[in-house]
């Protein structure tokens, strides 16, 4: 979609799960005069599903229906709906995984990724999936990253976390504690470091971003004493790094850390896997944080929390990490 230089980008926002909070934090975000005034938006969802949440938690949002992207062209609307899947929203209530949930939701992102890949969108925002109602949908995504990786056909991705002062990416990402050694690889994490040192310069104006690599084991191994990966996978890795020019230190242990990246002495952190990362960055930012994509030839956001099915439908979702979210996919997309 060509735009003049002094058009808003459009950002697409797909619904994640029906059950979930996803349509509520969506419409609390687009309430807000601050988010529409710094783009259009295209909601990639069931119609009924928003019908519905709008009307039960009384969230006044106004959205133009379309039948294709295209129709948005020539339109003043901030916001549009593009039908998407079907779901009966009398499921809503059951507030769990369902098979028709996950289907709908994978439906959903396979149509933002395609509106991104395509160019008719600027940046893609994607609300909470559950991976337990996806595999009930009959797919086997452990959840956004991999099919991001999948659809998008690059070779690899990364998954960064950012929230407060903290920026943290993963050397791997859904897989089981007892998986993690043997999946880390040299070639693995430095391509996690190449990717997370580019995205920072092209996406935060980072010059020479300041990476830390953290240990696998604890004492980031204690010269071997608890473990010989760091030797191994993890030093060869970031030696390669640095030859290549990359401001990369580690392995640092993973206790120590995150106190020094708050501290400001680094940009980014590579963890070893999901929860080493998550774990500081939700605490430090639960509220706040955002899920990047790094790697994929379009800018991708998504809030930093579940579907939290617990909470459906009582109108008390806080929007915040949404609204995140939207900030940084405009100000990734206009970088």
């Amino acid at each position: 979609m060509q735009k003049s230089k002094k058009s808003k980008l459009l950002i697409g926002i797909t619904m994640g799960d029906p059950c979930g909070i996803g349509p509520e934090i969506i419409l609390k975000a687009l309430k807000s005069p601050a988010i529409r005034k710094i783009a259009r938006y295209v909601i990639i969802g069931n119609k009924g599903v928003f019908d519905k949440t709008a009307r039960a938690l009384n969230i006044p949002v106004k959205y133009s229906t379309i039948s294709h992207i295209s129709d948005i062209e020539g339109l003043k609307t901030s916001v549009f709906l593009l039908p998407t899947g079907e779901f009966k929203s009398s499921l809503m209530k059951l507030k769990r995984a369902t098979a028709e949930g996950g289907e709908l939701s994978v439906q959903c992102v396979i149509k933002g990724i395609n509106l991104a890949m395509n160019k008719h969108i600027d940046a893609l925002v994607t609300a909470p999936i559950c991976k337990e109602a996806i595999h009930l949908g009959g797919y086997g995504y452990p959840g956004h990253t991999e099919m991001l990786h999948t659809f998008s056909g690059v070779e690899r991705v990364v998954m960064l976390m950012v929230g407060g002062k903290l920026r943290v990416a993963f050397a791997t990402t859904h897989i089981a504690i007892k998986d993690v050694p043997q999946s880390i690889t040299p070639e693995g994490i430095l391509g996690t470091i190449n990717i997370c040192n580019e995205g920072l310069k092209r996406h935060f104006g980072l010059k020479k971003p300041r990476i830390a690599v953290c240990g696998l084991n604890p004492h980031a191994g204690e010269e071997g004493i608890f473990g010989d990966e760091e030797r191994k996978i993890i030093v060869p890795a970031i030696e390669k790094a640095r030859k290549k020019g990359i401001h990369c230190d580690g392995p640092v242990s993973a206790d120590t850390v995150f106190y020094k990246a708050l501290k400001g002495a680094y940009d980014v952190v590579v963890a070893m896997y999901h929860d080493q990362g998550a774990i500081p960055l939700k605490l430090h930012a639960f509220e706040t944080g955002v899920n990047i994509t790094l790697g994929i030839p379009f800018v991708r956001t998504s809030p930093d929390h579940g579907t939290a099915y617990d909470i459906a439908g009582k109108g008390i979702a806080d929007p915040r990490s949404m609204i995140e979210a939207i900030k940084m996919a405009v100000k990734m997309a206009k970088a």
